[in-house]
């Protein structure tokens, strides 16, 4: 008897379970918004969960459902949790930009007692928090600041030429490499001297600390992949899923790393214009008035801005550098076009290009911006909407008769707007004259958002395309790379990947080409 009560009692809880689910897959259609009809339960997250494609690639199938097609919003379910897809770009500009102060925080969360480093960085934070941390950490990323750190970066440039000269010579002159990883490491060595004043020497030793860290952080098994998913799509469940977007070992070690770093730097007072600088000086700023609260007294906030710094930093310009690297061996008429663009600038330069020399190649921009375009390293934007006290809700209108509600989701599906025929007429070619300076003003602007826009656009973004393009030249100024027959025949992603990685990686052969063209007297200079 007590075992068929039991029974009945468990029946009945996931009847009333299921039932609540499916009175909350009502509410588009409740609300006259055209969405995508939820499976039972899981809403529209059956694709991620089968590993079929991540979420956030995911949202730029929606955004080119047939269903959705010539709507300005398409409705979703992550399980049982209301948002929309925003595909008009007007209302795209109102979340980003018109109206950013009911769209400044990301729907994404991080747990603030079992990931403090995921927590208190600038990408996660929320309210004012956000804004007060965006503005102390601004210095670091003015262009003035950035042209500073242009001659810490060449030094890793040659780094990368050495690198690559070493692997020719063990190998004949020409050797098949998984493309991505040498990029990662150039980018590692990068970052960690022009923000932290630190030698990683990932281009000298594949295992060194920093590009381990690195290369674990941003491996998507499926463990990762549920980390990542439930951050960005089911927030409210960080804490008791216990979710970590930094791992308890990248944690430990940014914290030992950093810690090392500010006391070394406030012991000799040594300035470098750098992210470690900004952090003294807030930690300063702090002791100068303890009776007032300051984030600087928790140190988890400083190592935090500096983990986010290292992760976005390495990532970003490594990813768009492996791309490019991969669309120029497709096309070898644009690869002799850049490389005699960066030749005969190496001429004119003396065997070197100054900061502006390197901003002014246009070819380079072109190709960099294009990659941007066809491979944004986040494949997506979210935001929460957030209503405002004594203010009526923000609405639809002239599209639906409909106001959001406090605390709604919001997704941009980057990828798909940027691969959209509306904007982009042969969306999936590789072209980089559309970035020529006669077409750049037909560029529909929210329809390119590889960095998002207003306010909570990247920080970092200056000196993302600087080190892309600087790694650039110095792989292409002695060598080229073709397809090998484990190339991709075409571009496959990693379904676990939250950013937009090669599933599998990028194999390219990498040849010494020192003699390609009118450089070649110059070739032993270094950039």
């Amino acid at each position: 008897m007590v075992l068929t009560e039991a029974l009945f009692l468990v029946v009945a809880a996931l009847v009333a379970v299921y039932l609540w689910f499916q009175r909350n897959h009502t509410y588009w259609q409740r609300k006259g918004i055209p969405y995508i009809p939820p499976t039972p339960i899981i809403g529209n997250t059956k694709p991620a969960f089968k590993l079929e494609t991540s979420f956030g690639l995911y949202l730029s199938d929606i955004y080119n459902d047939p269903r959705a097609k010539d709507e300005a919003v398409v409705g979703i379910y992550a399980l049982n949790k209301p948002g929309l897809i925003i595909r008009d770009v007007d209302l795209i500009k109102s979340v980003l930009i018109k109206d950013f102060n009911r769209f400044h925080n990301r729907y994404a969360q991080c747990d603030p007692h079992g990931d403090p480093l995921g927590y208190n960085n600038l990408f996660f934070v929320r309210n004012n928090h956000w804004k007060d941390i965006r503005t102390k950490l601004t210095p670091v990323f003015t262009s003035g600041k950035v042209k500073q750190m242009y001659p810490l970066m060449q030094e890793i440039g040659r780094d990368l030429e050495a690198a690559l000269k070493r692997h020719g010579e063990e190998s004949s002159g020409k050797y098949i490499t998984e493309i991505k990883e040498i990029c990662a490491q150039f980018s590692t060595d990068s970052i960690a001297t022009i923000a932290y004043g630190i030698r990683a020497n990932s281009l000298e030793n594949a295992n060194a600390e920093f590009r381990n860290h690195g290369r674990k952080l941003f491996t998507f098994n499926v463990s990762r992949a549920k980390d990542f998913f439930v951050a960005f799509f089911l927030p409210k469940l960080v804490s008791l899923l216990r979710i970590r977007f930094f791992t308890p070992e990248f944690s430990y070690f940014m914290r030992s790393t950093i810690g090392h770093v500010l006391e070394d730097r406030e012991r000799t007072g040594f300035v470098r214009n750098d992210l470690i600088d900004v952090l003294v000086a807030l930690r300063k700023e702090a002791a100068a008035e303890p009776s007032k609260p300051h984030y600087a007294r928790n140190q988890d906030f400083l190592v935090a801005q500096a983990g986010v710094f290292f992760t976005a930093g390495f990532e970003t310009s490594s990813s768009t550098m492996s791309f490019a690297l991969y669309e120029l061996a497709q096309h070898p008429e644009m690869q002799h076009r850049l490389r005699q663009e960066i030749h005969e600038a190496l001429l004119e330069g003396g065997g070197s290009l100054s900061y502006e020399k390197i901003q002014s190649l246009e070819y380079l921009s072109m190709v960099v911006d294009e990659v941007l375009r066809l491979y944004p390293v986040l494949p997506f934007l979210d935001r929460e909407y957030e209503s405002v006290q004594g203010q009526p809700d923000l609405s639809l209108k002239p599209f639906y008769d409909f106001s959001y509600e406090n605390g709604t989701p919001v997704f941009i599906p980057v990828f798909g707007l940027q691969r959209d025929p509306k904007y982009w007429p042969n969306p999936n070619q590789f072209d980089p004259e559309r970035f020529s300076p006669e077409n750049r003003k037909n560029i529909q602007a929210m329809a390119y958002l590889p960095f998002g826009a207003g306010p909570h656009n990247c920080i970092g973004s200056r000196i993302g395309l600087l080190q892309s393009k600087l790694g650039l030249v110095h792989f292409l100024k002695n060598h080229a790379v073709r397809n090998c027959a484990d190339t991709m025949k075409q571009m496959k992603f990693d379904p676990k990947g939250f950013v937009l990685q090669a599933d599998g990686g990028i194999h390219l052969e990498v040849v010494n080409d020192s003699l390609y063209d009118v450089g070649a007297r110059d070739s032993n200079q270094s950039v």
